[in-house]
């Protein structure tokens, strides 16, 4: 902590005697005064589409396991309701939707629901071997809601590889997988970690923060 104080005070310094020595110099000062808010602009935008991403992508493949939208094999049940203007408040209500054994030609009410039952526990079990498999061969860090680790990185340690790309894409990925399969978690506390990965990842584009460790973790708490 009292090198990275240290480190950044002599770059204070040094910006403020350049500012008044070239127009370069005093834009620089502007620059890194305005360069936390833009930072931190980016990592809300980044963060926002990310957690849009997975809520829409997990929908998606929880539905997956009951049916499908004929006209639109990519939209969930209540966007292909939507879409033919209808409701589906009640079981039932929407036709533009068909459950599994409707849209195979299934008439047998005997042969639909052995059908669907089939369906909907194979996609849930691939999912979240998916899911897991992910985590375990590609990346172990993403395991977890990641809000133990976050503080502990908050809190001074450097846990190397924690907050990486693959760390982020495997996370977003599980969390879709995850969550279709219906296993018992929600989406709040790995959007944390999430978040998080983004910062550390945009950080890189502004040296003032990724070449000091106390002004990354003003981002990440952030």
């Amino acid at each position: 902590w009292v090198r990275d104080k240290t480190r950044d005070s002599r770059r204070h310094k040094t910006l403020e005697r350049y500012k008044t020595i070239n127009l370069h110099g005093f834009f620089s000062k502007i620059w890194d005064a305005s360069s936390g808010w833009i930072l931190v602009f980016l990592v809300g935008v980044a963060s926002g589409l990310l957690a849009g991403i997975i809520d829409v992508a997990a929908e998606w493949a929880s539905d997956l396991k009951e049916g499908v939208c004929p006209s639109n094999p990519y939209y969930d049940r209540e966007s292909c309701c939507w879409l033919s203007n209808q409701t589906f408040e009640d079981e039932g209500s929407c036709g533009a939707w068909e459950g599994w054994g409707l849209h195979t030609g299934i008439h047998s009410s005997g042969g639909r629901y052995a059908l669907e039952y089939f369906i909907y526990i194979s996609f849930a079990v691939v999912f979240a071997s998916l899911s897991g498999l992910f985590v375990v061969v590609l990346a172990p860090y993403a395991a977890g809601s990641g809000i133990p680790e976050v503080k502990t990185i908050l809190s001074g340690f450097v846990i190397r590889g924690y907050l990486g790309a693959w760390t982020l894409i495997v996370k977003s990925v599980g969390m879709v997988l995850a969550v279709g399969a219906g296993l018992s978690l929600g989406k709040e506390g790995p959007l944390v970690h999430v978040a998080c990965c983004c910062g550390n990842l945009f950080t890189r584009l502004f040296p003032k923060y990724y070449n000091n460790e106390a002004k990354k973790r003003e981002i990440l708490s952030a």
